[in-house]
């Protein structure tokens, strides 16, 4: 899935997205541009659109997929 269906989102939502995913990016050392960047904007997007509002849990989602695909997320910058 590709970012841009961010914009399908309404504008809290796409608020809600991009604030956990630059918080989670900026935790774990990780350009928001790079292919890990985008694939935890990936991880929140499906989390949101299946219903997700809870920023908590939209985090620990991003964390659990990213350690699914890239053992060190911080590496991948």
């Amino acid at each position: 899935m590709s970012p841009s269906i961010l914009l399908s989102l309404d504008d809290p939502d796409i608020d809600l997205v991009t604030s956990v995913v630059r918080r989670w990016c900026d935790a774990n050392h990780v350009d928001l541009n790079s292919e890990c960047g985008r694939s935890a904007m990936t991880a929140a997007i499906n989390r949101v659109i299946a219903g997700e509002r809870s920023p908590e849990s939209l985090n620990e989602a991003i964390t659990i997929a990213m350690q699914e695909r890239y053992k060190d997320p911080g590496s991948r910058s």
